[in-house]
């Protein structure tokens, strides 16, 4: 579930409007096909960073010792390993309206095959995505501050503006979206990731009680903290106070 993203992409288009970069103020981004170039690069980025999280989740799998994500074909980068077919038309349905919700095509893993301690390779697997994801901002900020600074310095030829333009924003973009998977799925509510980290490291005593009420409770406080906007509210600042450290702005 995405649409708490929302408020962090346009968090972060705000801060490329106040830093110096002049490209909204000549049009290209301006009216209403400007917005709809926006939310199709978001609906693009989302797929990307989700590709980027699924990823993770089947390295790390593999690393432990399962050969099935690789036969499934699911170590690898390439998005369309990762996409569910229904997730993905509903992130580029919802995207387009301003509010991206969906999901990538979870990773089938046998814990059972892993080299280590069952639930300690439980919790790494889940782990795996969202620290994936945040490996994947801290590398796209070495472009996005160099595509930042060729924009505010403005040393470039007037028909290379478009094309600095598009590829600065799907960077920080896939940046914004990332970030705000890691920050989300740690979060210690079922079906989140972090839950199943918690879960997998919580004595086992404690555990069963842990996981009981999150497998009954859980998606309805899911549910309620998404509608209600304290979702956002949590993630939102730390997403936002992660991506201006990494561009540094």
């Amino acid at each position: 579930m995405l649409d708490f993203l929302n408020g962090p992409v346009r968090s972060a288009m705000d801060n490329h409007a106040t830093c110096g970069v002049g490209v909204p103020s000549n049009g290209i981004f301006g009216g209403d096909d400007g917005q709809s170039l926006l939310l199709f690069l978001l609906a693009i980025a989302t797929l990307l960073a989700l590709s980027i999280h699924e990823f993770g989740h089947a390295w790390m799998a593999d690393k432990l010792g399962d050969p099935g994500p690789r036969k499934a074909g699911r170590v690898t980068l390439a998005p369309w390993a990762h996409l569910d077919p229904l997730g993905t038309l509903l992130i580029v349905a919802t995207t387009l309206i301003g509010f991206p919700i969906g999901w990538g095509k979870p990773v089938k893993t046998d814990p059972e095959t892993y080299k280590v301690d069952r639930k300690l390779g439980v919790a790494l697997v889940a782990l795996a995505g969202p620290v994936m994801n945040l490996f994947a901002a801290f590398v796209l900020a070495v472009p996005g501050r160099f595509l930042l600074g060729v924009l505010q310095g403005d040393a470039y030829p007037p028909s290379w503006e478009f094309a600095l333009a598009i590829t600065f924003l799907i960077n920080i973009m896939v940046m914004v979206v990332s970030l705000s998977l890691f920050v989300f799925n740690l979060l210690p509510i079922y079906p989140l990731d972090g839950s199943h980290v918690l879960a997998n490291l919580l004595p086992n005593d404690i555990a069963v009680v842990y996981v009981r009420i999150m497998k009954r409770y859980g998606i309805y406080l899911f549910l309620g903290l998404l509608m209600s906007g304290v979702l956002n509210d949590i993630v939102g600042p730390v997403v936002i106070g992660l991506f201006r450290f990494l561009l540094g702005v």
